[in-house]
């Protein structure tokens, strides 16, 4: 695919706050976050590495889940001259891992405490979500367009992005909007408590006591829309995805699999590993994953590029990361300056690579940006600062 879609708009709400200004601004500090979310229904007490949003919806799932949406949506659209007809045809590209799974487990609840009186047995997750988000777009917001829902593990906002992209550049639509949710579910993170892969402390990606994962929740937007050469802006260039059967888990440690998503990405955009920047890792912090990054990016770059993580940051918002982390990347491309990449102290000899320690100038280029997901799929995308030639 090449470049004929830029950033239109876009919105985001994470740990770090409301609004792309707000989240830029604490990248700046350079400092992981860290809390822990008290999981019931155990027999001894679980507290589980979680960043939350501040959402004044409170605890109820479902009010959180459409304060989300609206936040981003507002944000994302304001100042963009959509016509009604195109507002309403605007075809929406959804990627998330939990949808609503936090939404079946408070009706789960709802129904036990009827169940001794109703006689009616309670059924664990009685929704799979997968409908909510565009229901939600289309009764609130009068978004009526196709709509399509991604559920491709911690990819599933890339593949939404790079779907989205795609179409727009076979002339489908001129506009597309991309949304990546997750919200706070006790299923999810009961799983990877349960798997071992929580960190007791802030991420730390690459680093050498790198000690696993802190997940958090958020819900970014992004309008892409049909661009011509001379426009100026941030460009999406295109990219790749792929799966690997190495494992159930993660694609294979030696980094082939990473590293040929990525030189994909590179020949569908026409250019060489010498033509990327910068690169937005991944960066889960945990030692599998950032070992085959780190193999990955050896593979591909003679020198590797500077880069990072953003996860320590805003945690690891799972299928959501795609646009979160676009829309971050977005951000700070049209600010001119790259973050450091929070929470790394100890260079890992064995890596190889040492991610970015200090700001540095985002200057007009090109920038890959990677996400790698549970069962092996991988999706690595190219953002351009600067006018598409």
């Amino acid at each position: 695919m090449t470049a004929r879609t830029r950033i239109a708009g876009c919105g985001i709400v994470s740990t770090l706050g409301a609004g792309l200004a707000t989240n830029l601004d604490a990248l700046t500090t350079g400092k992981g976050n860290f809390s822990l979310r008290t999981l019931e229904g155990f027999n001894e007490p679980v507290d589980a590495a979680f960043l939350a949003t501040d959402s004044s919806a409170g605890e109820d799932a479902t009010e959180r889940f459409k304060a989300l949406i609206d936040q981003t949506l507002e944000e994302t659209l304001a100042g963009i001259e959509l016509m009604p007809e195109q507002r309403r045809s605007l075809p929406i590209f959804i990627g998330s891992s939990s949808y609503g799974i936090g939404i079946g487990e408070d009706l789960y609840r709802q129904a036990l405490g009827r169940e001794e009186h109703s006689g009616t047995p309670a059924q664990p997750l009685p929704l799979d979500g997968f409908t909510l988000i565009a229901r939600h777009l289309r009764r609130q917001h009068g978004l009526n367009g196709p709509d399509y829902t991604f559920n491709t593990a911690c990819t599933a906002g890339a593949n939404a992005l790079l779907s989205a992209a795609n179409s727009i550049a076979q002339g489908h639509h001129e506009y597309a909007l991309v949304l990546g949710l997750e919200t706070f579910n006790a299923t999810t993170l009961s799983g990877f408590f349960g798997m071992q892969l929580l960190s007791g402390e802030a991420m730390k990606p690459f680093d050498q006591n790198r000690s696993g994962l802190v997940l958090g929740e958020g819900c970014a937007c992004i309008l892409l829309k049909a661009t011509s050469a001379g426009e100026t802006g941030i460009l999406f260039k295109g990219g790749a995805s792929g799966c690997d059967s190495h494992s159930i888990s993660a694609s294979n440690p030696d980094g082939s699999s990473i590293a040929a998503v990525m030189q994909e990405a590179l020949e569908a955009c026409g250019l060489k590993p010498a033509d990327i920047a910068a690169v937005k890792a991944h960066g889960t912090a945990s030692p599998l994953n950032d070992d085959g990054e780190a193999a990955g990016m050896r593979r591909v770059f003679d020198s590797v590029p500077p880069f990072f993580s953003l996860k320590s940051y805003i945690g690891h918002t799972l299928g959501s990361c795609g646009v979160l982390e676009t829309v971050l990347m977005a951000g700070c491309l049209e600010r001119g300056q790259l973050p450091i990449s929070a929470g790394f102290t100890d260079r890992d000899p064995t890596l190889g690579v040492t991610p970015l320690q200090h700001t540095e100038d985002a200057l007009p280029g090109h920038y890959m940006l990677n996400f790698f997901g549970f069962g092996g799929n991988n999706c690595s995308l190219i953002l351009q600062s600067g006018a598409e030639h």
